[in-house]
């Protein structure tokens, strides 16, 4: 298992989790910064182990025992030398945090560690298009080639050689632009792009009508309405609340609604808590008359573009 899936799969939330000491942490984070740099393994000895790190032979041979026994790093021991101070061992990270033991409840696997805030994958799996096409990817990140494929394929239908060609061209869209550039255009432009290929060849043109396009748009009235969005979503959170007995709110759920009340952005944070509508049961008919509110964002911050986003002005 590579060192990207290890992050892709919320890697580094379950070492936090993992109740490690300090020279445990320290040989593991060693061995993270080695395969970064292309050493998935590294052949050592605790004596240069323990100087690289810091730490006297007897605790570093304590944590490495540790760690191996609960499958956090793989260690194998060569042939015993004359002199103990060179006995060499193979040691590299254990990427894949299923096989980890952890000390917390019984039952208890490496999935329960992991924290879906706003995840692209998992339980809460943030997708841009849901099809069936997509329930291919169920479980796994859907890769980000697939995302521009899929949105340029709504309302269209590819023969074999044409969806091979596609396929191809989204993979070099992604490579040479940022996705959420590219969906952005394939989106706005929607029919206006009969191929990908096209896209591609003729991105300085379609990015210059973008922009013109979009200039014409006015700034402060849009402005507004985003504001006026917003604290129409905080009113709807404020009546949600003062109904909190009659809802049976549970504490999460009445939580949900001070944060949409107080954020500065409660669009965009509303979008996050759909995300798990369901943990929330009793905030159903709450979801459902304030959908059209949301702003989808990226994991980074990033807003999506949304068609007719700043229509409706009564909804």
């Amino acid at each position: 298992m590579s060192f990207k899936k290890f992050v892709d799969g919320s890697g580094f939330k379950v070492l936090a989790m993992a109740r490690l000491n300090p020279c445990e942490y320290s040989v593991t984070l060693y061995l993270i910064n080695c395969a970064v740099s292309g050493l998935s393994d590294v052949v050592s000895t605790e004596n240069e182990i323990a100087s690289l790190i810091g730490y006297d032979e007897p605790t570093i041979r304590q944590a490495l025992d540790s760690l191996s026994q609960r499958r956090i790093i793989r260690l194998r021991y060569g042939q015993p030398h004359v002199n103990p101070d060179i006995d060499s061992m193979r040691i590299g990270m254990q990427f894949d945090t299923s096989k980890w033991i952890l000390d917390f409840e019984p039952d208890v696997t490496s999935e329960d560690a992991i924290v879906f805030p706003f995840r692209r994958a998992g339980q809460t799996n943030l997708q841009l298009c849901n099809n069936d096409k997509n329930n291919n990817h169920k479980g796994k990140p859907i890769p980000t080639w697939q995302r521009v494929l899929d949105s340029f394929l709504q309302g269209r239908n590819l023969d074999n050689e044409e969806m091979t060609r596609a396929e191809d061209i989204a993979k070099i869209l992604v490579e040479t632009h940022h996705v959420d550039q590219v969906l952005l255009m394939i989106r706005h432009f929607g029919g206006r792009i009969p191929t990908l290929s096209l896209l591609a060849s003729s991105w300085q043109h379609y990015l210059e009508v973008f922009d013109e396009e979009t200039h014409k748009v006015d700034l402060l009235d849009a402005r507004q309405k985003h504001l006026e969005f917003d604290e129409k979503l905080r009113e709807q959170s404020r009546l949600a609340l003062e109904k909190a007995t009659d809802l049976n709110l549970t504490d999460e759920e009445r939580d949900v609604l001070h944060i949409l009340i107080s954020h500065r952005h409660p669009r965009r944070q509303l979008f996050w808590a759909y995300q798990s509508r369901s943990r929330y049961p009793h905030l159903s008919s709450f979801f459902a008359d304030n959908a059209a509110l949301m702003i989808a964002v990226t994991s980074g911050g990033k807003v999506l573009y949304r068609p007719n986003m700043m229509e409706d002005d009564d909804e």
